[in-house]
């Protein structure tokens, strides 16, 4: 029956209420309630809202620093505009919203502490705290340059109720924080009515020219992300209808309830709203689903991931907690009528407070993930897919088919739920990986073999190779990926602790589920190998063509500017001397490779290594700060079995080697140079920022201290990674003979890079002596480091030129020199390394 926006489907459970009693029951028929009491809860919401006030406090100090001069003529026009208005109108509109910003702060205070509310102000106030020290420090270190220079004359001989400069930037973002950390206690009109004064209060501001364009931007975008944070940290009420609501619901909709029990936070599943127990007058059990906007904003991560990484990502449209459930409900049916055993569905209808409930009937099941491995026999197992096989004959795509989404009644029967996100006509890529995802999250509990066993018994041969393509991370995009991730890793570090002595780590060799549910797919349907489904939206390809194509725009076309000065410089050269520097870049990455060989304690093939460092030089040919290299060296330890924190601990081992291997070559060479030669004492940068940084850390490690989320945080991923970066350096420091490879790479690297500068000065007829080209190019090595291009391209050569020519060389001579050197140390790496990175991808090494 559907009346309005009430859907009824099963009527042997409703039974409705006389004419003036769709209201909350009174006296005896009052339901007995039993939930929790509300605890504070950290919402989706507040995140978004901090990741938008970021970007917006981002993209505003970007334009003020790096546009500087643009900015700070836009900003001063639109003061001339302001300072064109009538001086008693200004004032007027400054007096105005001092008033508000005197009146408003103090007021709220002094209500919430008549009705004693301590936790809103327990929010407010170190929101506004964080908000006004975060907006003093940009606006006095990032803002202050961007100001106009008449600003300040503009403010003199104005006022209102005190100085025109008031309230100040600072002022306006503790407000705005106030009003943010503020927001869970305020009703759904008061919310945005402050958050419109608040935004008024700027835009007034910057029309009477109180503050200067920019500032109030940033200062609002500071406030929403201060305030956002402090909610995030502390928690707020949840926005989801209370139990009494979802009871008052049930009633008017027809279903008097006698009991309504709210299940445990351990039987909850985490944006799938809240789940209920439910007990008629008439003894028939409901489980009713609770949605609220909650679960929609939960889920917009779950839709950005999905849009940004996949082709055809087969999203909803977004919908409100009401068209949710009716949409499941509907879903629920289709999957009934396919012959699939599913949740027997009841109603859909609205809740108080915005949001909606789903009431399906209840059985007493549990949850196919929550089954012991006894319980979790073959039949339990055939028994799903054979439901899964009714929805893909109907092309019903049920898009999260996972072990919690399955239950399993006292009997053995099993049924599908969770249909929030299911799709009619769903297409292959779809219904291929509700397959691939069922298969892989199984294979955790019962391994390979026997989930694909049951999965044939249950589908046919001919539906279970429809799931080839799909099985691959990208088609396991949420709970399921990380689930299989998580597997993976265990069977990596449990094959490293088995191991008596130090393995020899094979390349691509990492245990890998998806890879062993594939070869037994293909034994057991009989099908011939499938290449992978084209899901990525993006690609190695596409992303390098764009950044080759920045890198050809912005870096590589003006050095074509010196080509002409090479080419010339190239017949007086001595060949010989240019080609013995041709070595230097396969050299290069031999050391390159012991470096890495060095920080493992396992053994890495030789060969393999070698490969990737040329793939590695690749990609820092186009990524800055070596960026790109260093992912693709962690992606190659993982896929060697390497767990992820002994990985990452040993890319950082390389960054942290070559750093201090480039510091000790370059002081050895000043040194050297400087005692022989003189002339070469470079001013080396101070260890302020290091300090900064190394307090900026502290800082955040005991603010994550103090908070019981950032204290799990810190238990649960931040110990596990030191523990196993901890290991790995251990492990490195007990084998003398590693110790050893990782410094021979780490100072064979630049020294190297010297032997070709020096080659290279010799074959233009340099006349430098070797302690002299070394000590130059370390200075520009250093120099160049600190610049935002890949390879420190342009920087490098700017100062090797200097350098040389400093120490006496020819101009002509030590240009030539210098393009001849990164001819064939820079570029030939890019053909070389375009190669080898094609070439490791498809033998599956990274």
């Amino acid at each position: 029956m559907i009346e309005g926006r009430r859907i009824h489907l099963a009527t042997d459970v409703v039974s409705h209420p006389a004419p003036g009693a769709a209201g909350a029951s009174q006296g005896p028929r009052d339901p007995v309630i039993d939930a929790p009491q509300p605890q504070p809860v950290r919402r989706a919401a507040d995140l978004w809202r901090l990741l938008l006030s970021l970007a917006a406090l981002t993209a505003t100090v970007l334009l003020a620093v790096v546009t500087r001069d643009f900015a700070r003529s836009v900003q001063e026009g639109l003061l001339s505009a302001a300072t064109a208005l009538p001086p008693g109108l200004r004032d007027g509109l400054v007096g105005l919203v001092q008033g508000f910003a005197l009146l408003a702060p103090t007021s709220a205070l002094a209500l919430w502490g008549t009705r004693r509310r301590i936790d809103p102000v327990q929010r407010v106030v170190p929101a506004a705290l964080l908000g006004a020290l975060t907006a003093w420090s940009l606006t006095h270190l990032a803002l202050a340059r961007g100001r106009p220079d008449l600003w300040p004359a503009v403010l003199a001989g104005r006022a209102g109720l005190v100085h025109a400069g008031w309230p100040s930037a600072v002022y306006l973002a503790a407000c705005a924080a106030a009003v943010v950390g503020a927001g869970p206690w305020l009703g759904p009109r008061a919310r945005p009515a402050l958050w419109s004064l608040t935004a008024v209060c700027a835009v007034l501001s910057v029309a009477a020219a109180a503050i200067v364009p920019l500032d109030a931007v940033a200062a609002l975008a500071v406030g929403g992300a201060a305030g956002s944070a402090v909610l995030l940290l502390g928690g707020a009420p949840t926005d989801r209808p209370a139990a009494q609501a979802v009871a008052d619901a049930l009633v008017a909709s027809g279903i008097p309830v006698s009991t309504l029990r709210e299940l445990p936070s351990d039987d909850q599943r985490p944006g799938a709203g809240i789940v209920y127990h439910a007990e008629t007058a008439s003894g028939s059990r409901l489980a009713i689903r609770v949605l609220a906007a909650e679960d929609h904003n939960r889920d917009l991560f779950h839709r950005l991931a999905r849009r940004t990484l996949l082709r055809h990502p087969a999203d909803a449209t977004a919908r409100s907690p009401l068209g949710a459930a009716e949409h499941e409900l509907l879903m629920l049916v289709f999957a009934a009528r396919t012959g699939a055993r599913v949740d027997e569905p009841v109603m859909a209808y609205p809740v108080a407070g915005g949001g909606a409930l789903v009431a399906t009937v209840g059985k007493g099941s549990r949850a196919l993930s929550s089954l012991p491995d006894e319980e979790l026999t073959d039949d339990v197992l055939e028994g799903v897919w054979t439901s899964v096989a009714r929805l893909q004959e109907h092309r019903l795509g049920h898009r999260a088919l996972r072990p919690e989404h399955v239950l399993v009644e006292p009997g053995g029967e099993s049924r599908l739920f969770a249909f929030a996100r299911a799709q009619l006509n769903a297409p292959p890529e779809v219904l291929g990986s509700d397959i691939a995802e069922l298969l892989a999250t199984t294979a955790i509990r019962v391994g390979p073999q026997r989930a694909t066993v049951c999965a044939l018994a249950g589908l046919g041969p001919d539906l279970l190779a429809t799931a080839l393509p799909y099985l691959q991370p990208l088609a396991l995009i949420g709970p399921a990926r990380h689930d299989v991730a998580r597997y993976d890793q265990a069977r990596a570090r449990a094959a490293r602790e088995g191991a008596r002595r130090r393995r020899t780590l094979r390349a691509g060799g990492r245990p890998s589920l998806l890879r062993d549910l594939a070869a037994e797919v293909e034994t057991a349907s009989g099908a011939p190998a499938a290449a992978p489904a084209h899901l990525a939206r993006f690609t190695w390809k596409s992303v390098l063509g764009l950044l080759g194509a920045f890198l050809v725009l912005h870096l590589v076309l003006p050095q074509f500017a010196n080509a002409p000065a090479a080419l010339d410089a190239l017949r007086d050269a001595n060949w010989w001397w240019v080609l013995a520097v041709l070595p230097v870049t396969f050299v290069s990455q031999a050391f390159s490779t012991c470096l890495q060989l060095g920080t493992i304690p396992d053994r890495l093939q030789f060969l393999p290594t070698y490969w990737v460092q040329f793939a590695s030089s690749f990609l820092n040919r186009i990524t800055p700060g070596n960026v790109g290299g260093m992912a693709l060296n962690l992606r190659y330890l993982q896929k060697t079995g390497i767990e992820t924190g002994a990985a990452t601990a040993s890319v950082g081992l390389q960054s942290l080697a070559g750093a201090v291997s480039n510091a000790v070559v370059a002081a050895v060479f000043f040194a050297l140079a400087g005692q022989r030669h003189g002339g070469v004492r470079p001013d080396l940068p101070s260890g302020q920022k290091v300090l900064w940084a190394i307090a900026l850390t502290l800082a955040a490690g005991s603010l994550l201290a103090l908070t019981r989320p950032g204290r799990r945080f810190l238990g649960e991923k931040v110990w596990p990674f030191l523990r196993a970066a901890g290991s790995t350096i251990a492990g490195i420091a007990s084998q003398p003979a590693r110790l050893a490879v990782g410094v021979t790479g780490a100072l064979g690297l630049p020294l190297v890079q010297v032997v070709g500068m020096a080659l290279s000065v010799h074959a233009f007829g340099g006349g430098l002596a070797f302690l002299q080209v070394g000590a130059a190019y370390m200075a520009a090595r250093l120099i160049a480091g600190a610049a935002p291009v890949p390879g420190g391209l342009g920087a490098l050569e700017a100062g090797l030129i200097a350098g040389l020519t400093t120490l006496g060389m020819a101009a002509g001579a030590a240009t030539s020199a210098v393009l001849v050197y990164r001819l064939l140390t820079f570029w030939l790496n890019v053909p070389i390394g375009a190669v080898a990175l094609g070439d490791v991808q498809r033998r599956n090494y990274v």
